[in-house]
């Protein structure tokens, strides 16, 4: 798998977008309104390809201290292949290497054993968001000085 990033009105935006469109509102019935915010054209975008082809795809909204990782996503036909898992840790790896200390996110309940593989602890109590309930849940990265 290939993985690029972008921010801004890149193709890899649109890539995402398209995924997002599919999953979020396709196949969850999430609205449209909810999905496309106002900071798809701030946040960083990150999509796998399989031959060429867009298939998984997360954005992270980026602060000097703490990384929020949003939107994780996997077309159906890949699921189950990992491409998610590596997805992230390339995103982890990224934030490594950027001296980020904390890696937040809002999982939706049955992705929660998803992200606790990859070492990210629940927290906080569920809420509701876009009709889904989530969990807040954060993963504290090692920075080598």
């Amino acid at each position: 798998m290939i993985i690029k990033s972008g921010i801004g009105a890149s193709q890899v935006n649109m890539d995402a977008l398209l995924i997002r469109d599919i999953v979020f509102i396709g196949e969850q019935g999430i609205d449209p309104e909810l999905e496309h915010d106002q900071t798809d054209y701030e946040r960083i975008h990150y999509v796998g390809y399989l031959d060429q082809q867009p298939v998984v795809t997360g954005r992270v909204n980026a602060t000097d201290q703490t990384w929020h990782l949003e939107r994780v996503a996997t077309l159906k036909d890949y699921r189950g292949q990992g491409l998610a898992k590596n997805l992230l840790e390339f995103i982890l790896k990224e934030a490594m290497n950027q001296k980020i200390k904390l890696v937040e996110l809002d999982a939706q309940i049955p992705a929660k054993p998803f992200y606790a593989k990859l070492g990210f602890e629940a927290f906080g109590m569920p809420f509701y968001e876009a009709g889904l309930e989530h969990i807040k849940m954060q993963k504290k990265l090692k920075i080598s000085l």
